[in-house]
């Protein structure tokens, strides 16, 4: 599994939305003429994991993709990494094992703005199954896993859910209100397309990121030999022109 971890969808305030919620028009905008609004409950089915950490002699060996997968990865490979070792009854590896495609969300957070952070299955495994204080939303025919991944990735999506959830000190999230969420949605084909899009765009963006981010470790380190350089008279300024150290990884 990547280890860089991927920024939760965030509102532009720290501060909850207030409730009630706004009409569903308020929620979505304006949409092309084509494409329908339906709730999520009419183009997929959700459930929540009961599948614990425990491990009981009477039950099967099970791998875990539990809640700091889904939070740090946006896509799952069983065969990528670690997973945790667990047990699961029979009833519980049928209902909760994980297929291709599988579109898994966290429901339970300290923090509202971590809710319904979703990540998507690439590969799974006949011993890989969803863990506790996940959601699962499996599609039907009438929508794309890849797309319905996006949506829920999308702020007026997350939007919907973070405002349902309900709490004090934490927050978990009705199963009722996934069902109810509104999805705007294209018909399938174009689906396809946008998935695809997004898809192709994304990893260039993923890539910069990565490119910025050790141009920024290498100037971190820079930065401390030039201290370090400085405070142990590596550099003389008696002369008025300080000789420059080293850069480290030049």
């Amino acid at each position: 599994m990547a280890s860089r971890p991927k920024p939760p969808v965030l509102l532009a305030s720290t501060r909850r939305p207030a409730s009630p919620r706004p009409p569903p028009e308020d929620w979505l905008g304006e949409i092309p003429d084509h494409w329908e609004v339906k709730r999520l409950k009419h183009v997929a089915a959700y459930r929540t994991s009961s599948v614990d950490k425990k491990t009981e002699d009477a039950e099967s060996p099970v791998r875990l993709c539990n809640y700091t997968d889904v939070y740090y990865q946006d896509r799952i490979r069983a065969s990528d990494g670690e997973y945790m070792q667990a047990t699961a009854s029979p009833k519980e590896i049928t209902r909760f094992k994980l297929s291709q495609g599988d579109v898994l969300i966290t429901k339970d957070s300290e923090d509202w703005r971590d809710i319904a952070v979703p990540a998507l299955i690439d590969e799974t495994a006949r011993d890989f199954v969803c863990g506790y204080h996940l959601g699962l939303i499996r599609t039907t025919k009438l929508a794309d896993p890849e797309f319905i991944f996006r949506s829920m990735q999308s702020q007026t999506i997350n939007q919907q859910l973070q405002t349902s959830a309900t709490g004090v000190t934490r927050y978990g999230l009705p199963n009722a209100a996934v069902g109810e969420t509104l999805i705007p949605l294209p018909p399938l084909d174009e689906q396809h397309a946008i998935a695809a899009f997004l898809n192709r765009r994304l990893e260039r963006v993923d890539d910069l990121t990565s490119r910025v981010e050790a141009a920024i470790e290498r100037l971190d380190e820079y930065r401390a030999a030039l201290i370090t350089a400085a405070v142990t008279g590596k550099i003389d300024l008696r002369g008025g022109v300080p000789a420059e150290p080293e850069r480290v990884g030049a």
